[in-house]
């Protein structure tokens, strides 16, 4: 049986795979083919791993699914973006690229929130607390 850990890890790796097809055509080249794509995937994967664990920590709060907690639950995903984008920033620095062949740090926030909206919706995943009220 494996661990939850690592069905999270396979989910978002895979997540992190598609994704960076689509940003390996959308930022600007730098080397070779493969190491274009590592650097994408490494950005693609901030996003996905960081922000799985940012989803379950905003689902785990009580009343998320409901009222304002939409918002909260909306607000959280921006602030997880930007944090996952830092990391992403970083990492983007220490391969040799420019920071200047990525978009603005907001646009972090923006696209996980775009990312999280897409994965609830290929998932149909619901809260933890729908799931304890059973």
């Amino acid at each position: 049986m494996r661990t939850p850990f690592m069905r999270a890890l396979t989910r978002t790796t895979l997540a992190a795979l598609v994704l960076a097809l689509a940003l390996l055509v959308a930022l600007p080249r730098h080397g070779s083919l493969g190491s274009d794509f590592f650097d994408v995937f490494t950005l693609a994967f901030c996003f996905t791993f960081f922000g799985h664990y940012i989803e379950a920590f905003l689902r785990a709060l009580p009343g998320i699914e409901t009222g304002p907690g939409r918002l909260v639950r909306l607000a959280g995903w921006f602030a997880g973006g930007l944090w996952c984008y830092l990391v992403a920033r970083w990492l983007w620095l220490r391969y040799g690229r420019d920071l200047n062949d990525l978009p603005g740090l907001v646009w972090g926030g923006v696209f996980l929130v775009v990312l999280e909206l897409m994965m609830s919706a290929i998932s149909g995943q619901r809260s933890a607390n729908d799931r304890a009220a059973r």
